[in-house]
């Protein structure tokens, strides 16, 4: 008895390690996966998603909170282009503070190419009309009204005035750095485009 018995634990022994070689095996496969999985995405993902703190917090994930963060906004907007006491404008980097960082990458591209061109040849140098669409200052946003689309994108649309004057105003925004913020304009008009894309178009044109 002791031979078929020996016989039959070397089998199992041989089998325990060809079990163990495939786990192996398939625990490197969904390592790779995962990898893969990683790096395969769109850089505007990582403008919509900060890891777990991506997804706006009940409290900002609503019509109200994405409305105030306009108001906020645009209250800066008017503080950066008012003339301060010695007549030159305040300065506060808007972008910064309140657009995305995808946004911003795209707008120091765009600034790079500028600076190799002749002036009248560059586009979206002018940040002043992106924000006031040449309107005075103050600035009032009215009639803002706002869709929720995801956990961490919204957008808003509304008449930013000032005085008689107004201009209608459509801004998506992600949540990004526990703050609603601008990911691009939507230039309204018969040609109504998104800004964002139109500055992706002018990079891509010019590498």
């Amino acid at each position: 008895m002791r031979k078929p018995l020996f016989t039959i634990l070397a089998v199992l022994a041989v089998l325990s390690m060809a079990s163990c070689g495939n786990k192996t095996g398939n625990s490197n496969e969904v390592k790779t996966d995962s990898l893969t999985d990683s790096i395969a995405f769109h850089p505007t993902d990582t403008m919509q998603a900060d890891g777990p703190e991506g997804i706006a917090p009940d409290d900002q994930w609503t019509e109200e909170a994405v409305a105030a963060q306009i108001k906020k906004i645009y209250a800066d907007v008017s503080r950066a282009f008012t003339p301060s006491e010695d007549g030159l404008e305040n300065n506060i980097d808007l972008d910064a503070m309140y657009c995305t960082q995808y946004w911003n990458e795209t707008l120091q591209q765009v600034r790079a190419i500028n600076a190799k061109k002749p002036l009248d040849q560059q586009r979206f140098y002018n940040d002043e009309i992106r924000w006031t669409y040449g309107l005075g200052t103050p600035l009032t946003p009215k009639n803002i009204k706002v869709e929720l689309t995801t956990g961490n994108m919204a957008t808003a649309t509304f008449d930013l005035a000032c005085g008689e004057q107004w201009m209608h105003t459509v801004l998506s925004l992600d949540w990004e750095g526990d703050q609603w913020r601008i990911n691009s304009w939507e230039e309204v008009g018969d040609n109504s485009q998104d800004l964002l894309i139109e500055m992706l178009e002018y990079v891509e044109k010019n590498q």
